[in-house]
């Protein structure tokens, strides 16, 4: 079935990933947008092609994994302004016929609670109750000779819908801005809505 409609409101200094493989055409709008962001030229040096490549990569694992919109965002934290922080923002649509909001949030929250690595909770959204999950997940990436330790914060609003759930995941593996990366999350959550549709009851 299509997806369903709906809009998401993100503040200043989010850039949309693209939704497809980049040709070179592609490539180069992508960096443009960059560049934009960062006040650079334009030209596109072996720095910027880097930080390209790493977006258009994070942008192809994120509809691997089933997004239909991905958006990252560049800031710099408010308590170390030499320290960045990227967030990104991916949403997914899982098809649910499901009887009413109320039966999808009670089963959210109790498989949630049994298997989150971080807090649950049921939040009320402009457009309905939704089920907030935070998670922590650690990995190893090569470099050079040893490894180098990733941690990353997420957290997800699941939100039902008329024809099913969209999950609006938050992610950063900034770990020391990560209370306000949360807090940026909740604003964006309280920003989605459905097209042509009330909330949920």
């Amino acid at each position: 079935m299509p997806v369903p409609e709906f809009s998401l409101l993100l503040p200043d200094g989010f850039l949309t990933l693209p939704a497809r493989e980049l040709d070179e055409t592609g490539f180069r709008a992508l960096a443009a947008a960059v560049a934009d962001r960062f006040g650079l030229d334009g030209e596109i040096d072996q720095g910027l092609a880097e930080t390209t490549v790493m977006l258009a990569t994070t942008a192809a694992a994120a509809r691997a994994g089933g997004s239909g919109h991905t958006s990252a965002g560049f800031f710099r934290s408010p308590d170390d302004p030499d320290r960045p922080i990227m967030v990104l923002v991916s949403c997914f649509f899982l098809e649910s016929g499901h009887p009413s909001a109320a039966v999808v949030i009670t089963g959210l929250r109790q498989v949630h609670e049994a298997t989150a690595s971080g807090p649950v909770n049921v939040v009320e959204l402009p457009v309905g109750p939704a089920v907030v999950v935070q998670s922590v997940t650690h990995s190893q990436i090569p470099a050079g000779a040893g490894t180098v330790r990733i941690t990353q914060h997420g957290i997800t609003a699941w939100i039902p819908g008329p024809d099913g759930l969209v999950g609006l995941a938050v992610t950063s593996n900034n770990t020391e801005d990560w209370a306000h990366v949360a807090e940026l999350a909740h604003g964006i959550f309280e920003t989605f809505a459905w097209a042509g549709a009330g909330s949920q009851e």
